[in-house]
């Protein structure tokens, strides 16, 4: 909502010693001090709700956003501005936490449908986003209203902010009425287990065996009855009497679901041996996987700043002089396809290939639509091609950034234990915010040096540098192991209806 209106707001402020040219740098700056903030704060958020649950973090976040937007809205100087943007991104944990409940309630069997849900809301908020900012911002001298509203004529980006308020308040009433995801906070009302014995099942098959191995000498009829479980690790015990074959498929059932590596298995004995330390959870894995992810957005954000760009570029300096609206309906139409292909196509394409393949195919498949954005320069005297040529770029653009995105997603969720998936979903946001906030600085700086050049094709040279990071992180993901195509431990889930 904010970018398209952005230059327009740092206009109005007009802080006095501000010449135009500084303008650009200024919006840059306050583009980029939200995704700054939340790279000093994600994982914070992460921890917090592994520790306090999911839920209440998700409201406060969208209230954070619905009361930082209408700030924002009423906001008449830059550096009030440059406030409110920066603690709105260090209180606001809300796509951390999403992801992470996602992954609690997502397994093996559905991530590709779950994760996909987010980038089609990703996609929805693409397309609603600008035209909310569009049709709403400066109303008064857009539409030259002879009798205009005078709080509109002081505030004239105020109905936009409202706008976005009014989503993030429909999200927070969401958030009111959601389920608690975090197996620690979890509380089955009718389940035959309690917290003791849900937190980990494979506890209580380990006591079992104990306690069948110190109860060798009883008679063998009282273990044809029943069978004692007791949690010692736990202060309070748990004393559950079930048959014999309905203990065996429990131990199975353990053995089968709860930890799918021996990593998981690693770290709950570190864990119960006293040796689980604050960043205990931070492996290889995790560390490369939220690298992976962290490069793909680097990737697409540096396109998203580099594209406008080019496109608005005079002919020149080898841009294609296109106006605002023209941008917009090429950029919209790439909304459009993301939501089609999560929708219809991406489910499937997943289950075939795997979240590691896709991630692979999604960054491998972006180099030659790189290529192709900068080639329809050549094509200025034939419209027609050149709008056919960009308009499949786009559209393979949200095609690839649906594919490699939610791969990543999926492998950094799969690189996490059920116990620290908040922590680790915020390292990689803390990851991807960082450079979320020094991409458009960086695709400017690119852009700018290959437009100053003179000699032939000179315009590619900006794209032959995403192409370069493309290829990087195409290189890295072979560094990622198989096993991530599965998630590391799968947290058991209890019935409410049992």
């Amino acid at each position: 909502m904010l970018f398209p209106m952005l230059v327009f707001m740092v206009e109005k402020y007009g802080d006095t010693g501000v010449d135009e040219r500084a303008i650009g740098w200024r919006a840059g700056i306050l583009a980029s001090l939200f995704p700054m903030a939340q790279f000093c704060t994600s994982m914070m958020w992460g921890v917090i709700s592994d520790k306090t649950g999911r839920k209440p973090w998700l409201a406060f976040g969208c209230s954070v956003s619905a009361v930082s937007a209408l700030l924002l809205g009423v906001c008449t100087t830059y550096k009030g501005a440059c406030y409110l943007r920066f603690f709105g991104g260090l209180l606001n944990g809300t796509l951390t936490i999403t992801k992470s409940a996602l992954a609690d309630l997502c397994d093996g069997t559905n991530q590709a449908k779950g994760f996909g849900i987010l980038n089609l809301a990703w996609g929805i908020g693409s397309v609603t986003g600008p035209v909310i900012s569009g049709l709403l911002a400066q109303p008064c001298v857009q539409y030259r209203m002879k009798h205009c509203l005078p709080i509109l004529e002081v505030h004239p980006f105020l109905l936009p902010c409202v706008g976005a308020a009014v989503f993030s308040i429909t999200g927070v009433i969401a958030s009111l009425s959601f389920k608690e995801t975090n197996p620690k906070q979890y509380r089955p009302m009718n389940s035959l287990f309690t917290q003791a014995s849900y937190n980990k099942i494979s506890d209580l098959a380990h006591a079992e065996d104990q306690q069948r191995q110190s109860q060798e000498g009883e008679s063998a009829h009282e273990e044809s009855k029943g069978g004692v479980l007791a949690n010692k690790s736990c202060k309070q015990k748990l004393i559950v009497v079930i048959s014999t074959d309905e203990l065996s498929s429990l131990k199975r059932m353990t053995e089968s679901k709860a930890c799918r590596s021996e990593e998981c298995g690693s770290s709950t004995r570190k864990k119960e041996h006293g040796q689980h330390t604050w960043f205990s959870w931070i492996d290889r894995n995790v560390l490369l996987a939220s690298l992976c992810y962290a490069m793909t957005g680097l990737v697409f954000i540096i396109t998203d700043e580099l594209f406008p760009m080019f496109g608005a570029a005079s002919k020149s300096v080898g841009g294609l002089n296109f106006s605002s609206s023209a941008l917009g309906l090429i950029l919209g139409e790439g909304g459009v396809v993301l939501c089609l292909y999560t929708l219809l196509l991406y489910p499937k394409v997943s289950r075939r290939l795997g979240p590691l393949k896709c991630f692979r195919l999604g960054i491998l498949s972006t180099i030659p639509i790189w290529i192709c954005f900068p080639m329809s320069s050549l094509l200025n005297n034939a419209p027609f091609l050149q709008w056919c040529l960009l308009l499949f770029c786009t559209a393979a653009r949200s095609i690839s950034a649906c594919t490699a995105f939610t791969g990543s997603l999926i492998l950094v969720s799969n690189s996490a234990t059920p116990e620290n998936m908040g922590a680790v979903t915020g390292l990689s946001h803390s990851f991807c915010s960082f450079f979320r906030a020094n991409g458009p600085a960086i695709g400017g700086l690119v852009w700018s040096y290959s437009s100053g050049k003179t000699f032939f094709l000179h315009q590619f040279l900006a794209w032959n540098f995403v192409v370069m990071l493309s290829a990087l992180t195409y290189g890295l993901s072979f560094y990622l192991p198989s096993t991530l195509i599965k998630p590391k431990c799968e947290p058991f889930r209890v019935d409410e209806n049992m």
